[in-house]
């Protein structure tokens, strides 16, 4: 199992590594502060925008009933749905994580962790922490003033460089964690997939169904953007290179692992899409009914818009003449063409 990258992945390792030791009280706060700032400032921003589509999907309804615009709707609904499962499972991911993650040590009562050898070490230099902004450097690393020590050149891939993991959280610290990141992240994204499907398809238009698909696809991605521009380069390589926990699989749990991405997932994002555009299409439109005649009354839309113009043309001008209309079209002001009435013929005496 590996820490997702992104913010939600930031506020579960980061705490875990800092060292007040190593990284000294000043960036052992700032840095707690920021984190947690930040997780705060991307459960508020998109919490307004929750509240934002909710309105405006409420204010709206379907304005076309016929279903010329089901398999738009219904292509769109799904693509965000797909999009908002990839957060589902990441969400999910994180609590697998919290649960499978290896336990601190057993101690004794003065503190030390039980050994069957005559070797202890203190539970201070138990892993996690090692120290998440600082680093423990060598002798030969220390010489230089500040600014030597701040432009040197960073080696990466060293062996000796610690590497973030999550061998040895607590249980307390496992249980803020699922509190303040799993089970939050994973209401905002439930919450998104509905109420941003909700207000796709109460678009007036195809074209502004394509650019509504986009803007709740934006929401989805306010955690990824916070956490690339607020976060450093070193932080974000420390986290996209943390030690993975390793969990014993079975095969039975690699056929369900397969059976759950590769059929329940996409069965279960079709269905909630289709039932989505259903259940707020019969909302808005109280005839609609979801049968064949629907898509085949889908295709005969589709031929008339396909008719060319120069048909319809043809067919207003017989129906003009039908109705004493002078079959010449003429120009409005508009720029459209207009029938206009033929003069009658004045009587002879």
């Amino acid at each position: 199992l590996c820490v997702p990258t992104g913010l939600y992945g930031m506020a579960i390792a980061e705490p875990a590594a800092l060292d007040r030791r190593l990284d000294g009280n000043f960036m052992f706060f700032v840095e707690l502060a920021r984190t947690f700032s930040m997780l705060c400032l991307h459960y508020l921003v998109t919490s307004l925008f929750l509240v934002q589509v909710w309105r405006m999907g409420r204010e709206r309804e379907i304005t076309e009933c016929s279903g010329r615009l089901l398999l738009l709707e219904f292509g769109c609904v799904f693509l965000f749905e797909v999009r908002m499962l990839v957060d589902v499972k990441k969400s999910i991911g994180i609590m697998s994580l919290l649960w499978a993650a290896p336990s601190p040590p057993p101690t004794t009562a003065s503190g030390l962790p039980v050994s069957s050898g005559k070797t202890y070490f203190s539970m201070r230099n138990a892993p996690p922490k090692h120290g998440a902004v600082y680093q423990a450097e060598t002798a030969a690393e220390d010489g230089g003033g500040l600014l030597t020590q701040m432009f040197r050149k960073v080696r990466r891939g060293s062996s000796s460089e610690p590497q973030w993991k999550m061998d040895g959280i607590s249980r307390r610290y496992r249980v803020w964690s699922l509190l303040t990141v799993g089970l939050p992240s994973l209401l905002l994204q439930v919450v998104l997939g509905y109420l941003g499907g909700v207000y796709i398809i109460r678009s007036p238009n195809d074209s502004e169904m394509v650019m509504n698909t986009l803007a709740v696809v934006f929401v989805a991605e306010v955690e990824e953007f916070l956490y690339v521009a607020f976060t450093s380069d070193s932080m974000r390589y420390n986290l996209e290179h943390m030690r993975t926990v390793e969990v014993h699989l079975s095969n039975r749990h690699r056929i369900m692992g397969w059976f759950m991405s590769s059929i329940v997932n996409p069965l279960l994002t079709f269905s909630a899409a289709a039932c989505l555009v259903v259940r707020t299409r019969q909302a808005d439109c109280p005839d609609f009914v979801l049968s064949w005649k629907t898509f085949a009354n889908i295709a005969i839309l589709q031929d008339h818009e396909a008719e060319p113009p120069s048909a319809v043309c043809e067919h207003v001008r017989r129906v003009g003449r039908g109705r004493g209309l002078d079959p010449t079209p003429h120009s409005n002001s508009a720029g459209g063409q207009v029938l206009h009435p033929r003069p009658k013929a004045k009587a002879q005496p």
